[in-house]
């Protein structure tokens, strides 16, 4: 598997058991090593964890917007910076959506509500 930016993953149907330990899983996966882990956060397609999983690596700094593919409704951040997502795509402030902070973990960005970019 080639290693890019944003590497869809496909996780289960269901939620994952500890989503923390399956983003880990799948950063490290990546076969990216270093002497520390490797940053990254994983979104999910669906609420809770579920669906396809997309796996970040590699970010482009706070100015560079990102398009997220499928968007997302959930993720997992183990990056070392907090992070912006925004409903649709080109990072609009006045779609704004929510932030995730390092370590944190957000089951639903809102009733149905999901991440089309991200910065």
């Amino acid at each position: 598997m080639a290693v890019t930016a944003a590497t869809p993953l496909t996780s289960t149907a269901a939620a994952a058991a500890d989503p923390v330990t399956t983003c880990r899983r799948a950063i490290d996966a990546l076969g990216k090593t270093t002497d520390k882990p490797v940053p990254g956060v994983c979104l999910w397609t669906e609420q809770n964890f579920r669906g396809e999983m997309t796996v970040l690596t590699g970010y482009w700094g706070s100015d560079t917007c990102g398009d997220l593919r499928p968007a997302a409704k959930s993720a997992v951040s183990l990056s070392n910076e907090e992070h912006l997502l925004y409903r649709f795509t080109k990072c609009q402030e006045k779609n704004f959506l929510t932030s995730i902070k390092p370590g944190q973990s957000q089951a639903t960005f809102g009733s149905d509500a999901a991440a089309g970019s991200w910065r």
